[in-house]
């Protein structure tokens, strides 16, 4: 799922062209959705990117370490 996933946005950002720095290199899939209940969300449905960096540090991290052994 997460190759087919990756596929899709690789075609996608070269379809718009976008620049390197645009590109998700590496991403992480969960089958726990972002909620108000679990505090991801807001009550406007916006995502509370601090509370979610937090959530998923141990996730952020290994991608960046995978990215480092990759020369990326």
């Amino acid at each position: 799922m997460k190759a087919v996933v990756q596929d899709s946005l690789n075609v996608i950002t070269k379809e718009h062209k976008l620049s390197g720095i645009e590109k998700p290199y590496k991403l992480y899939l969960t089958h726990d959705p972002f909620t108000i209940e679990n505090n991801i969300l807001t009550p406007t449905f916006k995502v509370k990117r601090n509370v979610a960096r937090d959530v998923y540090k141990p996730q952020i991290d290994a991608m960046y370490r995978e990215l480092t052994k990759e020369g990326k």
